[in-house]
């Protein structure tokens, strides 16, 4: 097998791990908040400045929202910080600059992936009869190969 072919496959794989951790790491956060930290919160307050700009939410809209956000939040970091030092790995010392503009853009490679590809990708499946759960498993495969490639040519590439 090619040298550079194995070292393809062998950061994908560590790729796919650094996202199974994250996907754990985003659950666990999602259920503490929705169920321990936020459980009995009425988020008045965020409810009233919502309506006077014309956003009707409940309190459960906004835990909801709030928690995923959270949750998304911390994943992305625990994937920078994996995905920095384990999968894409550089002898070269970044600096403060680097790092941030590499974090920001492994955040909008997740985002774009996570936050719009996906969707669209289970509506259109969903639409066609497949059971919810396949579809989800079908975004999967298309994905994560998508967000490795953009997070290993454009966030982390190297110079």
């Amino acid at each position: 097998m090619n040298e550079k072919f194995k070292k393809l496959i062998t950061q994908f794989i560590k790729f796919g791990l650094v996202g199974v951790s994250n996907t754990l790491i985003s659950y666990g956060i999602d259920m503490l908040g929705y169920y321990v930290v936020f459980k009995n919160s009425t988020f008045s307050g965020i409810i009233s400045v919502l309506g006077t700009i014309g956003i009707k939410a409940t309190s459960e809209s906004v835990k909801v929202v709030i928690v995923t956000a959270i949750a998304f939040f911390i994943s992305v970091l625990n994937s920078y910080f994996w995905n920095n030092r384990y999968v894409f790995t550089s002898e070269e010392k970044k600096s403060f600059g680097q790092h941030f503009r590499a974090f920001l853009k492994m955040t909008l490679s997740y985002a774009l992936t996570g936050l719009i590809l996906t969707p669209i990708v289970k509506l259109l499946l969903c639409n066609t009869g497949m059971a919810y759960w396949l579809a989800s498993i079908c975004v999967l495969i298309i994905t994560v190969p998508i967000n490795f490639l953009m997070n290993k040519l454009w966030a982390f590439r190297k110079k």
